[in-house]
C-alpha cells in the first residue's frame, strides 16, 4: 500500500474556528510569551553575571535587549486587537530558569560546565518561544488584523537569531 502522505487530511476541510474563538487561543499564545518575556528580561541579567565567558555573558544581555524590544511589539499587538495582557505565571519558564541556576551554582560545577548548562537551558527556553511565535504568526495569518504578522514575525526571527547565537557560543565549549 503506497503512502501518499501529501494527500492525507486529518479534517475534513469543514472545520474553522470563528474570530471569537481565535482571537480567544491568540490572546492566550501571547499572554504566555509575554509573560516569559517579561520574566526573563528581568532574570537573564542575573543568570549573565554567573556566566564565565564574556561572549556568553554579552550573548544573554544583548538577547534581553531584544526582549525588550519584543515586548514593545506585543504591548503594539496588545492595541491593536484592543486587548490588554492579563497577568500570568508561566510557571515552566520560572522553573527551567530556577532549575538552570541551580545547575551552575551545583557543588563541583566548574565555571565553563556552569556555563554551558546555561546554554542548553537557554536553547530549550528559545526553542519554546520559537514555537509559540510560529504559532502565534499561524493563527494571526486567520485574523483581519494586518500587522499581527509583521510585528510577530519580526519576534520570532528575533528569537531564531538568539537561538542560533547561542548555538554557536555552545560550540566554543565544545570544540
Amino acid at each position: 500500500m503506497p503512502n501518499n502522505k501529501s494527500n492525507m487530511r486529518l479534517f475534513n476541510g469543514h472545520l474553522k474556528l470563528n474570530e471569537i474563538s481565535l482571537k480567544k487561543v491568540f490572546l492566550m499564545q501571547l499572554s504566555n510569551i509575554y509573560c516569559v518575556r517579561q520574566y526573563l528580561v528581568v532574570n537573564l541579567p542575573i543568570m549573565a553575571a554567573s556566566a564565565s565567558f564574556n561572549d556568553l555573558k554579552n550573548a544573554i544581555l544583548e538577547n534581553v535587549d531584544d526582549m525588550k524590544i519584543q515586548v514593545l511589539r506585543m504591548d503594539e499587538i496588545y492595541r491593536i486587537i484592543g486587548e490588554e495582557y492579563l497577568i500570568k505565571q508561566c510557571l515552566g519558564v520560572r522553573f527551567l530558569t530556577i532549575e538552570a541556576y541551580a545547575a551552575i551554582r551545583a557543588e563541583g560545577m566548574t565555571k565553563l560546565e556552569g556555563d554551558l548548562c546555561m546554554l542548553c537551558s537557554l536553547n530549550a527556553i528559545e526553542s519554546l518561544e520559537i514555537s509559540c511565535y510560529k504559532a502565534l504568526c499561524d493563527i494571526a495569518d486567520s485574523m483581519p488584523q494586518d500587522d499581527l504578522r509583521l510585528l510577530l514575525k519580526q519576534n520570532l526571527d528575533m528569537a531564531k537569531d538568539s537561538k542560533e547565537l547561542y548555538e554557536l557560543i555552545s560550540k566554543e565549549y565544545l570544540n
